[in-house]
């Protein structure tokens, strides 16, 4: 190896590596994620019911902006599009400064961002590692995200507590301050793929894309199995994290207390998603059961915790149900993402995981809109029982069907 091809090798590593900062630190509302419920409870004085709502309203506004802004993410190119989507959860963080309303209208620009984002930077890292000759490191360099994310997220969740015992508005302010930081990295991103064919006079894209390209995609099995799959194995984790943080709050424990709990869990969370990736490259998609059966464990831990048990032990049960739950969310994102990306003939794979997307939100808007009227009636800890008894039986017979097309067809999702 010559000297010039190590000196280029480690700079396209360090643009990597810069992107994979830049996508962590602009994933999610850190410093306020952690006590967003405390906070919805506390100081805007919202019920359970309504926190609820808000998860209800944003899977809503997913759902409607997700599809137009497909071709929206085409036009623009994928930079621009994360550029904008960046500043888009800047301002729906803004909002939540100032009252209820203007908190479900944030969750508006929230939706927006995320559908700008998610495609985006996933097909930036898969076109930059094809360009530097890493395209079969997906999974790795996506763990590297995860890792990332859950150590900052670790690091920002501790913080959390101390700042909204200090100040209620704290979090809030320091979330603005990273996602402004998130913000200003975003003009240093580059998709090298685009930039190439652009100083070529090539198209952007291999494939003109056809009117309702979107729709389209449904007469495929695999893609309906993909949907209902992302769908309720998403609606099962998320809305479970959720309602984790109100078991906590039933029992009165502390906001300093919950924020270390989710600390330890986040800092877990990055462990795993880093060991998962080498796991997955080993068992593939068999991996999922392995993710169901830890799920399973965790919500039953957070809802008989919350339910049959008060003081040291409740707080060990709800501890170890929130370190097994946050260790799911990871490794199904990248055992989604993984199948859509890498799946043999497929032109069409941003759009494809625009559609699972979809279907995740999806199943959290039905599940959460559910839940809210549960609340009403029920305690957190039993709404999560009841939750985790209706998805679980789904939960793997669509992985079961999604695994079963897989080994007979492979990656190909035109069947």
């Amino acid at each position: 190896m010559t000297n010039g091809n190590s000196a280029e090798i480690k700079k396209n590593k360090r643009k990597i590596y810069f992107f994979l900062i830049y996508k962590a630190i602009a994933l999610d509302y850190f410093f306020f994620y952690a006590i967003d419920s405390i906070y919805y409870n506390e100081v805007k004085s919202m019920t359970f019911s309504e926190i609820s709502l808000i998860i209800t309203i944003f899977s809503l506004c997913y759902m409607i902006v997700s599809i137009p802004l497909v071709s929206v993410v085409r036009k623009l190119g994928t930079v621009r599009s994360s550029q904008l989507g960046t500043f888009f959860y800047l301002i729906s963080a803004l909002m939540i400064f100032i009252n209820p309303l203007t908190i479900y209208i944030s969750q508006l620009f929230f939706a927006i961002g995320l559908a700008l984002k998610g495609p985006s930077e996933s097909k930036i890292l898969k076109d930059n590692l094809k360009m530097f000759g890493l395209s079969g490191n997906y999974s790795k360099y996506t763990s590297i995200v995860q890792l990332c994310y859950a150590f900052v997220g670790a690091g920002a969740t501790f913080a959390s507590g101390y700042l909204y015992s200090a100040w209620c508005y704290a979090p809030i302010v320091c979330c603005c301050g990273l996602l402004a930081v998130g913000f200003v990295m975003s003009f240093f991103i580059k998709n090298e793929k685009e930039l190439y064919k652009k100083q070529n006079n090539l198209p952007l894209h291999n494939t003109k894309r056809e009117k309702f390209e979107f729709f389209k995609l449904f007469k495929y099995h695999t893609t309906w199995l993909l949907f209902f799959f992302s769908a309720i194995m998403f609606a099962l984790i998320a809305c479970s994290m959720d309602i984790n943080k109100m078991v906590f709050q039933e029992l009165a424990f502390s906001t300093i207390t919950i924020t270390t709990v989710i600390t330890v869990a986040r800092i877990v969370r990055g462990a795993t998603a880093f060991g998962f990736g080498v796991l997955y490259k080993k068992l593939g998609f068999k991996s999922v059961y392995i993710v169901l059966s830890v799920l399973l464990l965790g919500v039953l831990s957070i809802g008989l915790g919350g339910l049959f048990t008060t003081g040291t032990t409740a707080l060990l049960l709800l501890g170890a149900g929130t370190v097994l739950l946050y260790c799911t969310r990871d490794p199904f994102s990248l055992i989604r993402e993984d199948f859509v990306m890498n799946s043999n003939g497929l032109t069409k794979r941003q759009t494809l995981l625009q559609i699972t997307n979809l279907g995740s939100y999806t199943g959290r808007f039905i599940v959460s809109l559910v839940l809210s009227y549960i609340l009403l009636s029920q305690s957190a800890a039993m709404s999560n029982l009841i939750l985790l008894g209706s998805l679980m039986p789904l939960c793997i017979v669509f992985s079961l069907l999604l695994h079963r097309k897989r080994k007979i067809n492979k990656y190909d999702v035109y069947y």
